[in-house]
């Protein structure tokens, strides 16, 4: 068995692949604070919890976006498994980087271009939504060609709602209408459907420079909201980054 680690700046997902099929996945907070001993009692947990042991795992791999966790991942993963984990960078990923900084992509964006690329060739454009809302454009050759970065809707939301005094925090779902009747849906109607239409504009830029047969995916904490309310996404997949990870350590 792999186990497949995605750690982001606000939540770490981590997946057990038998083959290849996920039979297992966990979601935990992403704390830097973290030690390795504490990690990998957490892991340990996680796989007893399983009916698994530290002897059915066969490899770990990894895909970061917080550099200072390397460490603790390396070591606590180490004690809980017995196996040294691989990280996924610029200089060992399996698919070209056609852009000016190679080594500025993040490892995660990586792996949804080697998961986007296997599972459906391409041109393919996977949106991760995370803490910051990533997208990637991949090339039918399966190349990273680049993409756009915007702050996540609750990010923008809690910005506002910290600033104006008037306001307060709302649960994040799509209001009636654009024209709001009270102060909730009013800010549903300028957050919600302002971020709908801002996903929904990019896409729309990213096929006026590709064609229309760019295949769109989402990925990420947030996408079934985005994938349920717009067309021009055609496929929800919430295990893509752990997908791309898998097929990696397949090939590293």
């Amino acid at each position: 068995m792999i186990l497949a680690c995605d750690v982001g700046n606000t939540q770490t997902v981590l997946g057990l692949f038998d083959g290849d099929d996920l039979t297992e996945h966990w979601r935990l907070s992403t704390d830097r604070n973290r030690t390795g001993d504490e990690f990998a009692i957490q892991v340990g947990c996680l796989l007893h919890e399983a009916g698994l042991g530290a002897g059915d795992v066969s490899g770990v791999v990894i895909s970061s976006v917080v550099p200072s966790l390397k460490r603790t991942l390396r070591d606590g993963l180490a004690k809980a498994i017995g196996v040294e984990p691989r990280f996924l960078s610029h200089a060992n990923c399996s698919v070209r980087l056609d852009v000016m900084e190679p080594h500025a992509v993040g490892a995660d964006r990586m792996a949804n271009t080697i998961a986007a690329h296997a599972m459906h060739g391409g041109p393919c454009l996977v949106i991760d939504f995370g803490t910051a809302v990533n997208f990637d454009l991949v090339d039918g050759t399966g190349a990273f060609l680049g993409g756009a970065i915007a702050p996540e809707m609750q990010l923008a939301a809690n910005a506002l709602t910290e600033r104006a005094a008037q306001l307060h925090s709302i649960p994040l779902e799509v209001p009636p209408s654009v024209v709001g009747k009270t102060t909730v849906e009013n800010l549903q109607a300028g957050i919600v459907l302002g971020y709908l239409d801002l996903v929904d504009g990019l896409i729309r830029r990213f096929r006026s420079c590709i064609d229309d047969t760019l295949r769109v995916i989402a990925t990420g904490g947030k996408a079934r909201l985005f994938a349920e309310h717009l067309e021009e996404i055609d496929e929800y997949a919430p295990f893509l980054t752990l997908r791309g990870l898998y097929i990696w350590s397949k090939t590293a």
